[in-house]
C-alpha cells in the first residue's frame, strides 16, 4: 500500500492536494499484468487511508450526521459535535477526507487506462475482473466525493487537465458514476472472486448501482416515492462494459434481482449473528446470546454471506506512520463506552458491563431512535444498547461526558470476552485480543488491546439493504418482508412509509440513514423538508452533560434544520483547495460555509 504515487498518471492532483503524488515513472511501471494486482492492492489500501480517522469517513461522518447517533465524546470534543452539528471547528476538517478521495480516483483511473497494455490472451476473465473491480472503486470514490461535496473536480482520464475545474455533479458526474457500477457489473461474473476476500464482486457492483441511482433520481431529480415514478432514463457515457447507453428504474431493479437471486450473497439466519457480540468467545456468556450458543450458532464473522462489501482490517494497527492506525476498526474504539470515571471512582467497561468494552463515548445512539423504534421489534434490542437496563443501573455517566445518553450502538461498539483481564485494558481486553493471545503468539503492534484490538469489518453494503432498495425502487412487499421475517415480524403492504421505516430499523447505526433522508427531501428542499425536520427532532431527545442532570439536546447555533436548508447536507470544500486557486470558476465553496453568517463556525461544545 505504500507504493501509493507509483500508480498515478500526471493530473491535476498539484491542484487537488497540494502535495504532489504524480511524479512517478509511468513510463516502466507497470511492467507487466501481475502489477496491476499491486495496483488494485494499493487502490483497496485507499479505504484503510481513510479509516485513519474516523471523523472523516463516509461511513462514520454521516453516522452521527444523521438522527441516529449524536457526536457526544467529551466535552472537548469539539470535531465530533461540529460534524454531528453540520458545523466546523477548523478549517482542515475534511482534508484528509478529500486527500484520500483523489488518491482512489487516481489509482483507479491509472489501472482503467493501463489494463490493455497486456496480452490477456486465455486471460480474459481476469482482465475483466480486474478492470470491473476498478471501475467499481472508481464509481465508489466518485459516489462519496459527489455526496460529500456535490459538485467537484472530475475526470476519467489517464491524465487529468490543468487546472481540473469542478463539474456539475447532477449533470456530469452522477451519468459517469451510474457508467461505472455498471461497467463493473457487467465485466465481473458471479463467483470470480472468494465471497469475503474484500474484493468488490458483480454482487457488490449491481447493489451499489442501486444505492447511486436512489440518490440520484431522489435527492437530484426529486422524484419523491420512486416505487410509483416513472423517472427519465439516464443518458449514460460511452465506456467498456456499458450496453446500454439508457438506464432506466427497470433495468436497474434487474441489477438488483441478480444480486439477489444468482450473487451468492444471502441473509444469515438471524439477524444478531452479523454482529461481533455473538462470537464464540463471548456469546455463551452474554444473556442475550446465550440462547444462539446453546444452539451451537455464533457470529457469521467478517466476510460472512450477507456482507457484500466492506472495509478490512488487520492486526497491523498503530499510533506510529501515517495510516498506522487505519488497519484496525477505530470506529469500535470511538463509539465504546466513554473511559472517565463518574466522580465517584466508577468507571464502565469494566465486568459489570459485560460484554460491551470502553471507548471514547463518541457516536452515541440519539435517544429518540431508541423511543420511537417498536419495543416489540427484536432488532432494537440487537442494535442498541440501553446500558442502564442492560447493566442493572450500574452504568456511570462520567463527568466528562456531552450528549451522553446511555444508549450504545452494538453494531460497532467493542466487545469483550470474560477470559480477558477486566482490571488490565492493555493485555487481551477485547475478544480480538483474546482471540489472538490464545491462537497466535502475535502482540498488538501498539501494545494496546483496548486501542487496538478493533478488526471487525466495516460494512459498506449486505444483502438486506439491496433487498429494501429492490422493494423501494418497484414499490412491492415482497423482498422487504423476506428481511421482516428474518427479524421474526410479520409481513406487511407496501407503502413509502413502510419503506423507510424498514431502512430505519434495519439499517439503523451504519451510516445510511443521512443521504437516505437527503433522497427522500431532494436538492433544495429548505428547513420544512423530511431530511431538515428530522434532524432539528433531535432537540426533542435526551442527554446528560458532564454525568450529570438530563437536558434536551441543543444545537451549537441556528439549529439542524437551519443548518441542513442552507447546506442541503454537503461538506465545506477544504479552504486550502478553494485557496489555492483562489478562482470560484475552478472551485467554489458550497453554499453556507465559510460566509458572513457565522453559524458555520463552532468554536466549542454547547454547554447546558
Amino acid at each position: 500500500m505504500a507504493i501509493a504515487a507509483v500508480f498515478a498518471f500526471a493530473s491535476c492532483e498539484d491542484f487537488l492536494d497540494s502535495t504532489n503524488y504524480t511524479e512517478a515513472n509511468t513510463g516502466n511501471y507497470p511492467a507487466s499484468a501481475g502489477d496491476l494486482n499491486k495496483e488494485l492492492a494499493a487502490l483497496y489500501g485507499v479505504l484503510n487511508q481513510f479509516s485513519t480517522n474516523p471523523l472523516e469517513t463516509p461511513w462514520f461522518v454521516y453516522y452521527i450526521m444523521s438522527d441516529d447517533a449524536n457526536g457526544a465524546g467529551g466535552t472537548g470534543d469539539v470535531e465530533s459535535h461540529a460534524v454531528a452539528h453540520l458545523m466546523t471547528n477548523k478549517a482542515t476538517l475534511y482534508d484528509d477526507a478529500w486527500h484520500n478521495t483523489y488518491v482512489g480516483i487516481a489509482r483507479a483511473n491509472a489501472i482503467i487506462a493501463a489494463v490493455d497494455a497486456f496480452d490477456w490472451t486465455g486471460q480474459e476473465t481476469t482482465r475483466n475482473q480486474l478492470l470491473g473491480e476498478a471501475y467499481f472503486m472508481r464509481g465508489l470514490f466518485y459516489l462519496w466525493g459527489t455526496q460529500f461535496w456535490g459538485d467537484i473536480p472530475a475526470y476519467w482520464a489517464p491524465a487529468a487537465p490543468s487546472p481540473c475545474p469542478q463539474l456539475s455533479a447532477e449533470e456530469e458526474i452522477y451519468p459517469h458514476i451510474l457508467a461505472d457500477f455498471v461497467s463493473a457489473a457487467n465485466l465481473m461474473s458471479h463467483g470470480a472472486t472468494t465471497m469475503g476476500d474484500g474484493h468488490a464482486t458483480k454482487g457488490a457492483a449491481e447493489g451499489f448501482l442501486g444505492r447511486a441511482y436512489l440518490f440520484y433520481e431522489g435527492f437530484y431529480k426529486k422524484v419523491g416515492e420512486i416505487g410509483n415514478a416513472n423517472p427519465a432514463p439516464v443518458e449514460l457515457p460511452e465506456q467498456e462494459g456499458v450496453t446500454n447507453p439508457s438506464l432506466t428504474k427497470d433495468i436497474v431493479a434487474g441489477y438488483l434481482k441478480d444480486a439477489i437471486d444468482n450473487s451468492g450473497y444471502s441473509l444469515v439466519e438471524d439477524f444478531r449473528l452479523l454482529w461481533q457480540y455473538s462470537n464464540e468467545l463471548t456469546a455463551p456468556d452474554y444473556e442475550f446470546t446465550k440462547d444462539l450458543a446453546a444452539q451451537g450458532k455464533f457470529w457469521a464473522g467478517n466476510g460472512n454471506v450477507e456482507e457484500m462489501f466492506q472495509v478490512q482490517y488487520m492486526n497491523a494497527g498503530s499510533w506510529n506512520g501515517t495510516i498506522g492506525m487505519g488497519f484496525a476498526n477505530q470506529v469500535s474504539l470511538y463509539c465504546g463506552m466513554r473511559c472517565d470515571d463518574d466522580g465517584n471512582g466508577g468507571v464502565n467497561g469494566k465486568a459489570e458491563q459485560f460484554p460491551f468494552g470502553q471507548g471514547w463515548g463518541q457516536g452515541v445512539i440519539n435517544s429518540n431512535l431508541w423511543d420511537e423504534w417498536p419495543s416489540t421489534d427484536p432488532r432494537k434490542k440487537a442494535t442498541i444498547l440501553n446500558a442502564p437496563e442492560e447493566f442493572d443501573g450500574k452504568f456511570y455517566y462520567c463527568t466528562s461526558c456531552s450528549e451522553e445518553t446511555g444508549l450504545y450502538n452494538k453494531k460497532w461498539m467493542p466487545v469483550t470476552a470474560k477470559a480477558s483481564s477486566f482490571d488490565d485494558f492493555n493485555v487481551n481486553y477485547t475478544w480480538w485480543g483474546v482471540w489472538r493471545a490464545q491462537n497466535t503468539s502475535e502482540e498488538a503492534p501498539n501494545g494496546n488491546s483496548f486501542q487496538g484490538d478493533h478488526f471487525c469489518d466495516i460494512i459498506l453494503l449486505r444483502m438486506a439493504d439491496v433487498m429494501l432498495m429492490h422493494s423501494e425502487l418497484t414499490g412491492t412487499n415482497t423482498e422487504m418482508n423476506k428481511v421482516r421475517r428474518r427479524a421474526g415480524l410479520p409481513d406487511i403492504t407496501y407503502s413509502w412509509e413502510n419503506i423507510k421505516n424498514e431502512r430505519r430499523w434495519e439499517l439503523a447505526g451504519e451510516g445510511l440513514r443521512f443521504n437516505d433522508l437527503r433522497r427522500w427531501s431532494g436538492k433544495d428542499g429548505g428547513a420544512n423538508c423530511e431530511a431538515a425536520q428530522a434532524l432539528q427532532h433531535q432537540t426533542t431527545s435526551i442527554i446528560y452533560y458532564t454525568g450529570k442532570n438530563q437536558h434536551n439536546l441543543k444545537h451549537g447555533s441556528t439549529g439542524w434544520a437551519q443548518r441542513y436548508a442552507r447546506t442541503d447536507g454537503f461538506l465545506p470544500k477544504p479552504p486550502s483547495q478553494i485557496s489555492y486557486y483562489n478562482d470560484e470558476t475552478i472551485l467554489k465553496q458550497n453554499p453556507g460555509w465559510y460566509d458572513s453568517d457565522t453559524d458555520w463556525n463552532m468554536s466549542g461544545t454547547p454547554a447546558y
